[in-house]
């Protein structure tokens, strides 16, 4: 009975491991097992591979590599800086799908928000930065300048309807269009890389891994993004350097996520080789592009002014003018103020910041700040030479565009105190 016993069970044993799914990357016609794919020399536009490469399908989350791309073009006017405070509406909170987990009425500084669309794919970071640059809770300029920016890159089979790539009628991409946009991109914003090469993330005690599995597998890659709706299924643009080769590949419509993994390698795999043996079959044809945020959009997006980049500067100079320091013992941040004290310089627009605390040590003064950066604060380590009193190291908070928004968060800090420039 024990012989027969054993013998039922290896049987069984060997029907589970026969009917266990296995992800073949190509299929009987040596096609890879995706809806379409790409691939190409980034250096030379050469094409080195393609499948179905014109067939619309929704671009999911790849989306969000345009939305990144306008944000990148905002900040390189000025229309937009790093350190912005962008206040979270509740329309952004109710973006479904995945998520940055950003609270309504909650402020997140612009970069924060970046790696939260290039991390965590969140649906709502992209709802709140473009809400930011529209000015309003109105998002169709920013939506017409992707549709604007599609154009001008030569997407001519690519239909944007949101920021995020939520699931929407006539929203659709080829890889070839996702293609054309990730090359430029790659190519005016390389450091976007910066934000894309993140293997994790946390914000608001939640921790987020990049769906991209081959930036920890695969040699050389560094980017680019992950998306998935169920009518197109899994894709992926990816990038990859390997000496002083770049290349770009697409791949979209996988069955699961693990295919899709697969079926990328497979590509990469294909194309180094391809390039290795100096073989292409095609060039991409590239539309350079305006180089400047689509009119709709810079309409309705701020403008830095000189007054306002100087603020965030905030010279030595003009700190030791604004706020004496109290004196306090090495190491150790300088004590609260009796009351705050607003200074006001004669400006066509006033900015605001906040002296949150002040340190004789450079290096806890940057912790200091990367504690409340952690809170979604933007924040600025300035030092300033003191008569007889050596140097300090200030943690600054700020700018903000009116005294009411930096009143609310040197009460949200319980000390600061408050300058106006």
């Amino acid at each position: 009975m024990r012989t027969k016993g054993k013998v039922i069970f290896l049987t069984m044993l060997l029907v589970m491991i026969a009917a266990s799914p296995v992800h073949a990357t190509h299929s009987r016609t040596g096609e890879l097992r995706a809806k379409s794919a790409i691939a190409m020399d980034l250096a030379t536009g050469n094409i080195v591979y393609e499948q179905n490469a014109d067939e619309q399908i929704p671009p999911a989350s790849l989306t969000k590599v345009l939305t990144m791309y306008l944000a990148f073009e905002a900040l390189q006017e000025k229309r937009l800086s790093l350190t912005d405070t962008v206040l979270v509406t509740p329309e952004a909170t109710q973006a479904g799908g995945s998520r940055m987990n950003i609270r309504s009425g909650e402020r997140v500084i612009v970069r924060e928000l970046m790696k939260g669309i290039a991390v965590a794919s969140g649906n709502d970071a992209c709802v709140a930065l473009a809400q930011h640059l529209c000015g309003s809770d109105d998002m169709h300029p920013f939506v017409s300048a992707m549709n604007a920016k599609a154009r001008e890159l030569g997407m001519n089979d690519t239909v944007f309807k949101n920021p995020n790539g939520m699931p929407a009628e006539g929203q659709v991409t080829t890889a070839r269009d996702m293609l054309k946009l990730s090359a430029s991109y790659l190519r005016r914003f390389p450091q976007a890389l910066t934000f894309h090469s993140m293997t994790t993330y946390v914000h608001n005690n939640r921790n987020h891994h990049n769906a991209n599995r081959l930036l920890s597998s695969y040699e050389g890659v560094d980017g680019l993004k992950t998306g998935f709706v169920q009518a197109s299924g899994y894709n992926n643009v990816v990038t990859a350097k390997r000496g002083d080769a770049r290349v770009v590949a697409v791949v979209l419509g996988a069955r699961s996520a693990g295919a899709r993994a697969a079926v990328t390698r497979q590509l990469l795999d294909i194309t180094f080789a391809k390039l290795n043996q100096g073989k292409s079959i095609a060039t991409l044809d590239e539309h350079k592009g305006s180089g400047k945020l689509p009119a709709v959009l810079a309409k309705a997006a701020p403008r830095e002014d000189r007054d306002l980049r100087d603020a965030r500067m905030l010279a030595d100079t003009k700190v030791a003018q604004f706020q004496q320091p109290v004196a306090a013992p090495a190491e150790e941040p300088v004590a609260k103020p009796a009351a705050a004290s607003v200074i006001q310089r004669k400006t066509a627009q006033g900015s605001y910041a906040i002296q949150e605390s002040s340190f004789q040590s450079r290096q806890r003064a940057v912790r200091r700040a990367q504690h409340l950066e952690k809170k979604g604060l933007p924040v600025k380590v300035v030092s300033a030479k003191l008569d007889g009193k050596g140097k300090f190291y200030r943690v600054v908070v700020g700018p903000f565009a009116n005294a009411a928004d930096a009143r609310k968060t040197e009460r949200m800090l319980g000390h600061g105190s408050v300058t106006i420039e």
